[in-house]
């Protein structure tokens, strides 16, 4: 009797490849979902830095409005700032003519004046949105812009 037990246990040893083939596949799934979610954070995750960056921008915008009477006439002018304020290191402000896409867009933001950039009244900051791919959508108004206004393009 123990002699048949143990040629039966010999015999049972190992995996099927049905077996093996069923735990592939649910690692597999598993991991397909985890590449999608940590995909989708990262979208996300570098839209909102976009946005804090255009926050940023309107902020040095409005501020430099308050110290000169009106708001930034050059792309340029941002990273000087005024008196009392400057863009952070790391945020560049370049003219709304540059295209903004997944290599330049967290750390880009684009300027655009109202109506003409001498002694403006406003103007319009976008960034790149990674969530949906879009520039056109994403736009701060700083001062007496709107959605309707006439917006020309900075020099650098």
């Amino acid at each position: 009797m123990i002699l048949g037990n143990i040629k039966s246990n010999k015999a049972s040893r190992g995996f099927t490849i049905v077996e093996l083939l069923v735990v592939i596949v649910v690692i597999g799934i598993l991991a397909a979902i985890t590449i999608v979610s940590y995909t989708g954070i990262t979208q996300k995750a570098n839209t909102t830095k976009a946005l804090t960056n255009a926050q940023a921008a309107q902020t040095v915008a409005e501020v430099y409005a308050a110290d000169n009477g009106y708001y930034p006439a050059t792309a340029a002018a941002f990273a000087t700032g005024s008196a009392t304020t400057k863009m952070p290191a790391s945020v560049t402000v370049v003219p709304q003519s540059t295209a903004l896409t997944t290599s330049n867009g967290d750390d880009t933001v684009t300027w655009a004046c109202l109506t003409s950039c001498t002694t403006t009244t406003g103007g319009r900051i976008t960034y790149f949105d990674f969530s949906t791919g879009l520039v056109s959508t994403t736009i701060i108004y700083v001062g007496a812009a709107t959605s309707g206004g006439t917006f020309v393009n900075p020099a650098s």
